[in-house]
């Protein structure tokens, strides 16, 4: 098998991937109660941390996996902003503490690209950072309340 040969057996391997997390999803939405335009967009009530982690991470490997099958390299289908601050929402829930640059290396995006979007959602109190106390140059990001609170909104507001 030549190199091309081997790269289409690649690429038919993850649309087949794809389509089948389509098929799932498609049966997950229209097995839910479908919500008429005449619903509220929020849901108001307990949350369980736990749910929303597994929204989380779903929303987080869907987006992902939108973006390697449909972006091209350059960027169209990426949602980078929301990827890092859904990974960083996702690491608070698990009280798990996550630096800056680990945040950024996660993204998938040049480390430059990734660094100017964190301090623009730090800027726009999206995202929160806090200085190391045992090591001044790692610095540690988390979500601000409020954006918590709106990413908790639109998580169990979605169809998953």
């Amino acid at each position: 098998m030549n190199s091309v040969e081997a790269e289409l057996a690649k690429l038919r391997l993850t649309i087949e991937q794809a389509i089948k997390e389509f098929e799932i999803l498609d049966e997950r939405i229209s097995s839910e109660d479908q919500r008429s335009d005449n619903d509220p967009v929020f849901f108001s009530g307990k949350v369980d941390h736990a749910d929303l982690i597994v929204r989380a991470e779903k929303y987080l490997h869907w987006g992902r996996l939108k973006s390697r099958i449909l972006d091209t390299g350059n960027g169209l289908f990426a949602n980078s902003c929301w990827n890092m601050c859904l990974d960083v929402y996702i690491c608070d829930l698990k009280d798990q503490r996550v630096t800056v640059s680990a945040i950024a290396h996660s993204s998938g995006i040049p480390m430059t690209t990734a660094m100017r979007y964190i301090n623009l959602m730090v800027e726009q109190g999206l995202l929160t950072k806090t200085p190391n106390s045992e090591d001044n140059r790692m610095i540690f990001v988390s979500v601000s309340a409020d954006c918590s609170e709106k990413i908790e909104q639109l998580l169990l507001s979605a169809p998953f």
